[in-house]
């Protein structure tokens, strides 16, 4: 990972409001009640950095995001990073922009891939990944809006329902007989929107049709 920490300053059009990191009624009521779907707007503000080359790297970011994620430098390093390495990127991820669950498979493995917690060379675990990997992804998404807003808000949406099982204990709110795992609850939300679309797909409409009008 590269550290532009020092040199990567940040702007906002309005003030963030995140969650604290003890408090997280909304976000778990939310993820309870999930279905894959594209996030409230009103949810969304977009951020604006100066880079450490003087570049300018607009950011797609979600209001409720935990405060220790949005202060770590790897975060800012994660979207920095996606940034200055586009067109070298562009190519390999036309694949995961083109369907729903392709787009939250991609958000799912990025965030979970044991591989990718240990540094490359030492083979020590990364304690800093996952805020880099949400830098990384939000920097993804906010591109891709530029094509696809619906597309990218459905990610932003998933990348929201995903933190919360993976950064906090079980709520003790949280029924006994639910299980509390990202890859279960993931898997879940994958097969409730493909029974959408398969409904859909059913009453004549073509996948591209089927796949917008499955999202909740």
């Amino acid at each position: 990972m590269l550290n532009y920490a020092e040199t990567t300053s940040v702007s906002t059009i309005v003030t963030v409001s995140v969650l604290p990191q003890n408090q997280h009624q909304d976000a778990t009521a939310s993820t309870f009640s999930y279905a894959i779907g594209p996030i409230d707007p009103a949810q969304i503000i977009t951020m604006h950095a100066h880079l450490s080359t003087g570049d300018e790297c607009s950011l797609l970011l979600p209001v409720h995001l935990p405060r220790h994620i949005l202060d770590d430098p790897a975060f800012r390093d994660g979207y920095e990073y996606n940034y200055l390495s586009e067109e070298e990127c562009g190519k390999e991820e036309e694949d995961w922009m083109t369907s729903v669950t392709r787009l939250v498979n991609h958000i799912f493995s990025s965030l979970t891939d044991a591989r990718l917690y240990r540094d490359l060379l030492t083979g020590e675990i990364v304690p800093d990944f996952l805020p880099w990997q949400v830098g990384w992804l939000l920097r993804d998404l906010t591109r891709l809006a530029e094509t696809d807003r619906t597309l990218a808000y459905v990610g932003i949406g998933h990348l929201c329902f995903l933190l919360p099982l993976l950064i906090q204990d079980r709520p003790v709110t949280w029924p006994r007989y639910e299980p509390f795992r990202a890859d279960i609850l993931h898997t879940r939300a994958i097969k409730a929107y493909r029974a959408r679309v398969h409904f859909y797909r059913k009453q004549g409409k073509n996948y591209d049709e089927a796949q917008r009008l499955a999202l909740c």
